[in-house]
């Protein structure tokens, strides 16, 4: 009986640790096949939510009452700036943005082989509308060599870009067989990024900032997923 006890223990012991290193090892939740529309939608969410907290804890605390001391007013902008961000990582943790990764297709459009070089130009014309800078709330993308953020006005109204930013075009080394493939179907060669999104209190200030990070990129045909090639996405220093 003693015997059965402990193997049944050592048991509970083995799987228990099983299932531990099992949630330690989970993979990034993905949203992977998102077209730039979706991912819009997505950013504007956030962004949404993170400009309607940050006027609200402007609101409390722009300004001393004429009744309360400076200490007390800093007590208690400093306690709202607390409840600001507890709410924020609890959404920050419902939204599970700290392990979410979000793959956006930009269309490829394949300009010119050359062969004696064996590099293939590629560009794209994908543009993804993003929420806007305001004074409260940013919406950023770190500087990084393929991914900007542009910010421009079109008939009146002012528009955020996310685009590909290629000086001028892509450059893919690729051989000639590869380049060839490629080329056959084009109509479904597409760039994939993957970003994640950073929502925080910037600077310990009233401004809430959206940082919106490209990850990697890859060239690929979109309908077999077959990937051409990878490239981690380095951020540079501002």
């Amino acid at each position: 009986m003693k015997k059965n006890i402990t193997v049944i223990i050592s048991l509970l012991v083995l799987l228990t640790a099983t299932m531990q290193l099992a949630k330690a090892q989970q993979p990034a939740f993905q949203d992977d096949e998102l077209t730039p529309e979706l991912f819009s939608l997505i950013l504007k969410d956030e962004w949404t939510y993170l400009r309607e907290a940050t006027d609200q804890l402007i609101k409390e605390t722009g300004n001393r009452d004429e009744f309360e001391t400076t200490s007390e007013f800093h007590a208690r902008a400093s306690k709202a700036r607390q409840t600001f961000m507890e709410k924020l990582n609890a959404h920050i943790k419902d939204a599970k943005l700290e392990r979410r990764v979000f793959g956006v297709w930009f269309k490829a459009t394949l300009v010119q082989y050359d062969a004696d070089a064996g590099v293939y130009s590629l560009k794209s014309p994908t543009r993804v509308e993003a929420p806007y800078e305001i004074p409260t709330t940013g919406c950023v993308i770190p500087k990084n060599p393929y991914v900007g953020l542009s910010d421009s006005i079109q008939g009146g109204y002012r528009e955020s870009r996310i685009y590909l930013k290629f000086d001028p075009d892509f450059k893919w080394t690729v051989a000639r067989n590869e380049a060839m493939k490629a080329k056959s179907t084009e109509s479904v060669m597409y760039f994939k990024v993957h970003f994640i999104l950073n929502l925080m209190l910037e600077n310990s200030q009233n401004r809430g900032l959206l940082k919106i990070i490209p990850k990697d990129l890859t060239v690929m045909n979109q309908a077999n997923k077959f990937i051409y090639l990878k490239e981690t996405i380095n951020q540079s220093e501002e």
